[in-house]
């Protein structure tokens, strides 16, 4: 009888832990319309240009610790206070993990970000990289606290890190 109060515990584990594809769409379709705003907010960015920075560095969110755990670095950028918007051109955008390794970093030509979300829009070319895994395109957007990164236009994805549950030869 034990082993099968084990099993029913281990089932009701994996049904709680299970994949919720509601609420994945759900979180997708929000995720969605965010882009579409920041979309729309770089727009308007660059039609209110007044006076960009030269060479500006912007955390944009940190640990509890106070740690930078993403920050972005333009070569030019302004920011938007009413709207907690930075535009900037010629971006990297770098995630930390905790221990300050770089988890992930991402180049555009051009972008917003949220400072308020700590989500953005590279409108144009960009590049993305997580580990081994590259992505490049057009029109990305990006959230730091969900870990998401969609390419909208001409996507291309390189990986050297992908396993099927097989083993490498």
């Amino acid at each position: 009888m034990k082993w099968f109060v084990e099993i029913a515990v281990c089932l009701s584990a994996l049904g709680a832990a299970a994949f919720d594809s509601a609420e994945w769409l759900g979180q997708r379709e929000m995720l969605t319309r965010e882009a579409e705003r920041l979309r729309v907010a770089y727009s308007n960015c660059v039609a209110n240009l007044t006076a960009p920075a030269d060479d500006v560095t912007v955390p944009i969110e940190t640990f509890e610790d106070g740690s930078v755990k993403a920050i972005v670095h333009a070569k030019r950028a302004q920011y938007f206070h009413d709207h907690g918007l930075v535009w900037g051109e010629d971006v990297v955008l770098k995630r930390f993990k905790e221990d300050g390794t770089l988890d992930g970093r991402i180049d555009a030509k051009s972008c917003v970000v949220d400072r308020f979300s700590k989500s953005g829009w590279a409108e144009g070319p960009a590049k993305v990289e997580h580990g081994k895994t590259v992505f490049r395109g057009k029109g990305v957007y990006f959230s730091s606290p969900e870990a998401y990164v969609k390419v909208f236009e001409d996507t291309e994805i390189v990986s050297q890190d992908l396993k099927f549950g097989g083993v490498r030869p």
